[in-house]
């Protein structure tokens, strides 16, 4: 819950805010962007837009305090559940980690979840009908609100549930807080249940051969359903996303990755097999389901004190957290009602259609407003089709990335994305970080934004960086756009002449030369000469780096007619960047009867440009810097010096 001193504040805002009703009510909450469609930019959640996300947000809680002193609690319940909405993408998006980005970033968020949280908790008294993505912490404060009667074994709701018990395949006890948890699901949660049980058709035909390969009861599919209500985007404040509701660690134990540009608890198919593996583990300490489905919720620990404490096994006789108590009848509810719904006065269900798509593998990254443009739908699209993806960018992997895009459109989309302009496909280039450098002053030099390289570098901290780390620069719209202007550069706040210097492959002598200048003082706004237009041969030699091959033994493919590079990748199952470095192709054009290394060679003669590093080489070439060094009879401190040649050897094929 929010801390005191944030409790106060609220308390003195919904003071302020009571008196101000009838503006409150008149004035539309400030628009939160979320989604760009634009291919003009490549940002998810712009800097902008995460600013007015978290306006918007917070000003749906302010009008809920206002509404709520009033006594119009309907009113209150949908300003909260606009605020949800908006938290949940904001926890999604990667920039609230952004130094850059103004509004306060994660912390902020984090307060204002609290207090979104405490706010709704304060209508549960209140609530009619809860909503359809009304978080399970509500759900199982209004379940502590239903009376628990004594009923006799022939009572009719205590009959019904022994009648169907039988039909499932986790254990269903016939008891008072059973037959509650269904007359909630009757009750205040009817609009909830039926959502959920229509969303379940989504992933039903997903998740169920998951859990029996496990070994898990497939009724625990309604686990999923209490968790989440089938939205793979739902979040809590305790940091749990997803189908099945992993916070990180939990999740990474059970090989979940999220990066700034992943998240794998998203995924709902990731997500099943590590939710099953976990129930797996669970059921082979405590021997029992519900004993496993109580410490989903509340931790194997706090289960296992319980159990030590209490002298017990029995889940309805240990002393355990109130959540925790209703959560587990809360499951048993949700699985008895969807034997027989019709039963409990939910009519007939119309599930929500199969979760079926295409899948793409990408040899390298792909922006997803490029993906879109291709393949003619919204970006929104893919991120429904791809819920793991946080960012504007899909991640590097060692093997190739598998995108999905809608149904039928597979196939199509490599040769439609080949024929987008090479602007709005994805690049990259590397950058050593010098003394004195910060994220945001490279951003500048290179003109990208601060969150864009912390992502694709996965920088935790991003103020964190230090002198000699290598970081990748996205974005062919960076350098190359600079050196196309007829080598002219625009010094930006913050620049210096070393650092210009390595951006362009010159040296800070050359530099010094081409612009007439005695020492290194630039001023911003001052127009240097990059040598870019007086050397073009430095671009044309930088083009065929790689020479004659020799004791070759890798395999070769002839290009075919209308096979693009990109197709030959995927067919090899590698990287393109790797088909580029071994047959020194600086872009993707490729002919007809061309003949390609497709996999490792054993040899070949490389060609050092300007700018050169054995790091950068051995990156190229996907090979260690060191056994570069050895092959060649260099030390790592030696000099390269462009037109000199390298042995590359591909030391797996010798062995």
């Amino acid at each position: 819950m929010a801390t005191a001193f944030y409790g106060l504040l609220l308390a003195t805002l919904a003071s302020f805010l009571s008196s101000c009703a009838p503006f409150l009510a008149k004035t539309p909450a400030p628009s939160a962007l979320t989604t760009a469609d634009s291919t003009g930019t490549h940002d998810q959640v712009s800097e902008k837009a995460f600013e007015g996300t978290v306006l918007a947000a917070r000003w749906h809680l302010f009008r809920a305090l206002d509404d709520r002193t009033i006594e119009r609690y309907q009113d209150a319940q949908q300003e909260l559940d606009a605020a949800f909405e908006l938290l949940a993408i904001l926890e999604q998006d990667p920039h609230e980690a952004d130094p850059t980005a103004s509004g306060g970033g994660h912390a902020e968020v984090e307060k204002l979840g609290a207090a979104v949280e405490e706010a709704y908790l304060s209508l549960v008294p209140h609530v009619e009908q809860f909503s359809p993505d009304s978080p399970l912490s509500l759900l199982l404060e209004g379940l502590s609100e239903e009376e628990v009667k004594d009923l006799p074994p022939n009572a009719s709701p205590i009959v019904r549930i022994l009648q169907l018990a039988p039909r499932c395949d986790v254990p269903i006890d016939a008891n008072p807080t059973v037959a509650a948890s269904i007359s909630f699901f009757q009750g205040r949660g009817r609009e909830t249940y039926s959502t959920w049980l229509k969303r379940s058709g989504r992933y039903r035909d997903l998740v169920l051969p998951i859990l029996r390969e496990h070994g898990i009861p497939e009724d625990f599919l309604y686990l999923a359903m209490i968790e989440s209500g089938f939205k793979p985007t739902a979040y809590s404040r305790a940091h749990a996303v997803g189908l099945w509701q992993f916070i990180q660690s939990t999740g990474k134990s059970e090989g979940l990755r999220r990066t700034s540009l992943i998240d794998e608890r998203r995924d709902p198919v990731k997500s099943t097999i590590a939710a099953a593996k976990h129930l797996r583990r669970l059921y082979k300490q405590f021997g029992d389901w519900r004993l496993a489905a109580a410490a989903y919720n509340a931790g194997r620990g706090r289960v296992t004190r319980a159990i030590e404490r209490d002298g017990t096994r029995d889940f309805w006789k240990l002393q355990l957290p109130r959540e925790t108590r209703n959560y587990v009848p809360l499951l048993m509810a949700a699985t008895v009602i969807s034997k027989s719904p019709d039963l409990f006065g939910f009519g007939e269900v119309s599930f929500d259609p199969p979760f079926v798509h295409d899948e793409v593998a990408l040899p390298e990254q792909v922006y997803l407003s490029a993906a879109a443009k291709a393949l003619g739908v919204p970006v929104s699209t893919l991120k429904r089709l791809n819920p793991e993806l946080r960012g504007a960018v899909t991640p590097r992997t060692k093997k190739p990335y598998r995108l999905h895009v809608p149904t039928g459109q597979g196939s199509t989309f490599m040769a439609r994305y080949e024929r987008l302009p090479d602007s709005e496909k994805f690049t990259d280039s590397e950058y050593i970080v010098r003394r004195g450098d910060n994220i945001s002053t490279i951003a500048s030099m290179f003109n990208v934004r601060a969150s864009h390289i912390a992502a694709v570098n996965d920088l935790r901290d991003p103020n964190l960086i230090r002198p000699g780390q290598k970081l990748r620069i996205p974005g062919r719209h960076n350098a190359g756009k600079r050196i196309a202007s007829g080598g002219k550069y625009t010094v930006r706040r913050g620049d210096f002449l070393s650092r210009i210097a390595q951006s362009f492959g010159a040296s800070v002598a050359q530099l010094r030369r081409w612009n007439g200048l005695h020492g290194d003082l630039i001023r911003p706004g001052d127009k240097l000469v990059t040598g870019a237009a007086a050397k073009p041969s430095t671009a044309k030699k930088a083009t065929s780096a790689v020479s004659q091959r020799r004791s070759v033994t890798g395999t070769t493919h002839t290009v075919r007619r209308g096979e693009s590079l990109w197709q030959i990748a995927n067919r090899f199952d590698v990287d393109i960047s790797r088909i580029k470095a071994w047959n020194g192709l600086s872009g993707a054009v490729i002919h007809p009867g061309q003949e390609l290394l497709v996999a490792a060679p054993q040899s070949l003669t490389y060609t050092v440009v300007k700018g050169d590093t054995l790091y950068a080489i051995a990156r190229r070439f996907g090979l260690n810097a060191k056994q570069i060094a050895r092959q060649n009879n260099m030390d790592m401190s030696s000099t390269l010096l462009a037109g000199m040649t390298l042995e590359i050897v591909n030391q797996k094929s010798v062995d």
